[in-house]
């Protein structure tokens, strides 16, 4: 019998005792060993959960999309395999080992798709979670510890709470001085969000449509966290509907034009492949809409994700500053390109040229600006 096939066996094996344990209690529970020697110390994650942790972490995994695109920005060169691999349009973004990563998938959620053999082969330290409480997060987080033997924490990340999230992580990492530098600038983004905030009058607060799909038509409401910054900002979700029925997926929720022309928004953004270059079409029913006839539409830039959404994730970050300088241009007193040539050296490591920066920006003014 071959090495690779003996391999597979015993990954098959462990996984097996692994579920048994996660589904009759038969095996250890959530206790984590590491070899003698290794320094180690209690850590108590966000969910109140407390877990066992080397001092001395260098090999980290994401427990999925969102917290890859937190963990990738704080410490890349400690990621040793990815939940979601880049697509081409996105590669430039990350460092050049990455293509050839193993791509690892979700760990928990209904988009689950672990890939166990291939996060054994990572000899990762430790799993992270980062991102928005989940109503029944700690047992996603036990059951992934119990299923895979790897220390397993969970730490709270929203766009009120980065600051914090970086600092956490900094600890955890051994980074601390480069967490705070990237907790510095979204501190210094909600700043700027509380003092367009605390200028505006109830009857100069903007309504805005956040549409996605390629028509446009599904809206991210109210009440999503795809949505959240606009009300960070300031601004009113044109689409507001009660809390049971808001999809909290990037698909949103669909809506018609009836709906639209009710609302007016005064503000339309559009995710990217949206309609943005059909909406004063002839034949368009977005050219009614009061946004549109004023030159009030947008397109969200999108690489390497979203400005706003698709994940939500510290992409936001971003998109805070970005809504601000579309929404309330008299109120934010900022150069939003300087702000994305920035974010980009500070987060993804990358230097934004000039050019780049007006070309993920030009749709971002409007046709009839």
């Amino acid at each position: 019998m071959n090495k690779k096939r003996i391999l597979t066996l015993l990954i098959i094996a462990v996984f097996m005792a692994s579920l048994c344990a996660m589904m009759t209690g038969c095996g250890p529970g959530t206790e984590i060993s590491y070899p003698d020697g290794v320094e180690t110390y209690t850590y108590t994650d966000d969910y109140g959960r407390e877990v066992l942790l080397r001092k001395d972490i260098s090999r980290i995994v994401a427990s999925g999309p969102n917290a890859q695109m937190i963990l990738v920005t704080l410490a890349p060169e400690m990621m040793v395999g990815l939940a979601e691999a880049p697509s081409t349009a996105q590669r430039k973004f990350f460092p050049d080992y990455y293509i050839d990563m193993p791509t690892l998938g979700q760990f928990y959620g209904k988009k689950m798709s672990l890939n166990l053999e291939n996060l054994m082969q990572t000899d990762t330290e430790i799993i992270i979670d980062v991102g928005e409480i989940q109503e029944e997060g700690n047992e996603d987080m036990d059951n992934i510890q119990k299923q895979t033997g790897i220390a397993t924490i969970y730490v709270e990340a929203s766009p009120e709470t980065y600051p914090e999230a970086y600092r956490k992580l900094g600890k955890i990492l051994g980074k601390e001085e480069e967490a705070e530098t990237l907790a510095a600038y979204c501190e210094e983004t909600l700043k700027r969000a509380e003092a367009v905030r605390s200028k505006l009058k109830d009857e100069e607060i903007s309504s805005v449509l956040f549409g996605v799909s390629s028509t446009g038509l599904n809206c991210n409401v109210s009440g999503s966290v795809q949505a959240r910054v606009i009300e960070l900002i300031g601004a009113r979700n044109a689409i507001q509907l009660p809390e049971e029925e808001v999809n909290g997926r990037d698909g949103g929720n669909p809506v018609d034009f009836e709906t639209l022309y009710k609302v007016d928004p005064d503000v339309v953004i559009l995710g990217p492949g949206g309609p943005y270059d059909k909406l004063t079409g002839e034949d368009s029913q977005w050219k009614e809409l009061r946004a549109v006839k004023e030159g009030h539409f947008y397109e969200i830039p999108g690489l390497p994700y979203s400005w706003m959404s698709a994940p939500p994730s510290i992409n936001q970050v971003l998109g805070a500053r970005w809504l601000m300088s579309i929404v309330y241009p008299d109120l934010y007193d900022h150069d939003i390109y300087e702000d994305a040539k920035e974010f980009y050296k500070l987060f993804w490591h990358y230097d934004l040229s000039d050019e780049e920066a007006a070309e993920m920006l030009m749709n971002s003014a409007g046709k009839l600006h």
